[in-house]
């Protein structure tokens, strides 16, 4: 049984000090896997992990998404996590679920941050069970018969090769999914990667997408916060969990490698995985 601690009582846990997670058995992987579909976020201190080993492990837990772009020696399975001064201040700020345009969007992502600023940087987390609980009953029965469109958006056309946006294939997700490990009910359109909602107007699309990133952003009690330090890894689950990187340090610097599992097409309705 793997020691943790909350971060709060819905969302988050920290592994206790000295716990290495490219040592797990395959039995503490599936913890890992199931703690993070509960608990949406993972984090784990201290962090013994070359890239290398990183991109390994990252198969032990699904299929990694790739990226055909050569990188200076860095695992395909990898992309660098990377700010300083010549970064764009609004790049990866706003709250988003990683690569939903996908036909078979992320389960885990697994960030690994080895240069950190002197102070900032923090990532803060949303939980999407708790974005959909806290709505209105009627509100939810609404948002259970839509669906909404995944456009592909920024770096992915680089990381993908292709030359253009018109290339990479969008999806169309139903607004509420079941995740496969807790069954539970959780919100499922980003500010980042939606166009809109399939069977709406423009407008009305426009005006529920606002209520219900508004209802994300501003829903402290939704919400945690990690502070990171060098050698950390913070795994969250995408199908439950939103993110937005806190570009408070600038023009400082910070560098990580992630990678990013493959997961199941959304449905609404009961999986298993």
């Amino acid at each position: 049984m793997l020691n943790v601690n909350q971060i709060t009582p819905q969302l988050g846990v920290e592994f206790e000090h000295g716990t290495q997670v490219i040592e797990f058995s395959d039995a503490e992987v599936d913890e890992l896997k199931a703690l993070a579909a509960n608990k949406g976020i993972v984090v784990a201190r201290n962090q013994n992990v070359t890239n290398q080993e990183q991109a390994t492990f990252a198969h032990r837990l699904g299929e990694p998404f790739t990226s055909p772009i050569d990188r200076d020696d860095i695992p395909e399975e990898l992309i660098v996590i990377e700010a300083d001064e010549k970064a764009n201040q609004t790049a990866s700020q706003g709250w988003h679920s990683d690569v939903s345009s996908d036909s078979k969007p992320p389960s885990l992502s697994m960030l690994r941050i080895e240069v950190i600023p002197d102070a900032g940087g923090d990532t803060l987390f949303a939980s999407m069970y708790r974005a959909f609980d806290t709505l209105s009953e009627p509100m939810q029965a609404f948002l259970e018969r839509l669906t909404a469109r995944h456009d592909p958006r920024g770096h992915y056309l680089y990381l993908s090769g292709a030359k253009t946006l018109d290339e990479l294939p969008y999806s169309i997700h139903p607004v509420v999914r079941v995740h496969p490990i807790t069954q539970r009910k959780a919100l499922y359109v980003n500010d980042v990667f939606v166009g809109r909602i399939v069977e709406l107007s423009d407008r009305e699309s426009s005006s529920l997408l606002k209520m219900l990133y508004d209802h994300i952003a501003y829903s402290a009690n939704i919400q945690c916060r990690v502070h990171w330090e060098p050698n950390t890894v913070v795994f969250w689950d995408n199908r439950c969990v939103q993110h937005c990187a806190a570009f408070d340090y600038f023009p400082a610097y910070r560098k990580g490698y992630r990678a990013t599992i493959r997961g199941e097409t959304p449905c609404l309705c009961p999986v298993r995985g």
